[in-house]
């Protein structure tokens, strides 16, 4: 199954919709998909619309102050950054590198924390805008269209059942984990911490399915539920 390389990648956003914020970095690190060794990186600021009227114009959200603050940037650094269409195009090209056989089934695989419920949903908007774009399906064409790996759902099925476990957010596995708290909410920082935590869980989980018996295991009739 590991025949696809995985694409760790975050956003920085400045505002919390995902249907409609407007991206103000995009990170990445690419997986080898067999012994998870870092393969390439990816890093850039993305311009934003700032004039709150033009961006509201424009069907996107204003960029919120509170936004900046926690991604620790300005709306004057942000104005020196390169146009989205511009960063996009090389996200794609960056993130096709990875798809060795230069086939729509070998599409890298997403990986990140929360993507599902947010970055993933950027993606959609970004590549239905830019490209590539599954009309038919009406998805993105960058990454796998089956696969996900979000390490938040993952890390809720490792703790669930752990009754001293209060909450899986980014900061707070920082902390239980022994990560930095530096330049957290830059997307590169983020996106390592998160690549990290993904390498440790999926390492683990490589190691246990050499101990678990899935063939025929409920062939003796005994079932979870009936």
């Amino acid at each position: 199954m590991a025949n696809r390389d995985y694409i760790v990648f975050d956003f920085e956003t400045g505002s919390r919709n995902p249907h409609k914020t407007q991206p103000t970095q995009i990170a990445a690190i690419a997986l080898d998909g067999r012994n998870l060794a870092v393969k390439g990186s990816f890093n850039s600021e993305i311009k934003p619309i700032l004039d709150d009227e033009k961006a509201v114009a424009a069907g996107v959200d204003p960029i919120e102050d509170g936004a900046l603050k926690v991604t620790n940037k300005t709306r004057e650094q942000l104005a020196k950054a390169p146009a989205l269409k511009s960063v996009w195009k090389k996200f794609c090209s960056f993130v096709d590198q990875y798809n060795w056989k230069k086939d729509p089934f070998f599409n890298p695989i997403p990986v990140g924390f929360n993507i599902i419920g947010f970055d993933m949903i950027i993606i959609n908007r970004l590549c239905q805008e830019y490209g590539p774009f599954d009309e038919g399906r009406q998805q993105q064409k960058i990454f796998s269209k089956i696969h996900k790996c979000d390490v938040m759902d993952n890390m809720h099925m490792w703790t669930e059942g752990d009754p001293s476990i209060r909450s899986i957010s980014m900061d707070t596995l920082r902390e239980r984990m022994g990560l930095s708290t530096e330049n957290a909410h830059d997307a590169l920082q983020d996106v390592k911490d998160t690549a990290n935590i993904f390498i440790k869980l999926l390492k683990t989980h490589r190691a246990v399915y050499q101990n678990i018996e899935f063939d025929k295991a409920f062939a003796d009739g005994n079932l979870y539920v009936k």
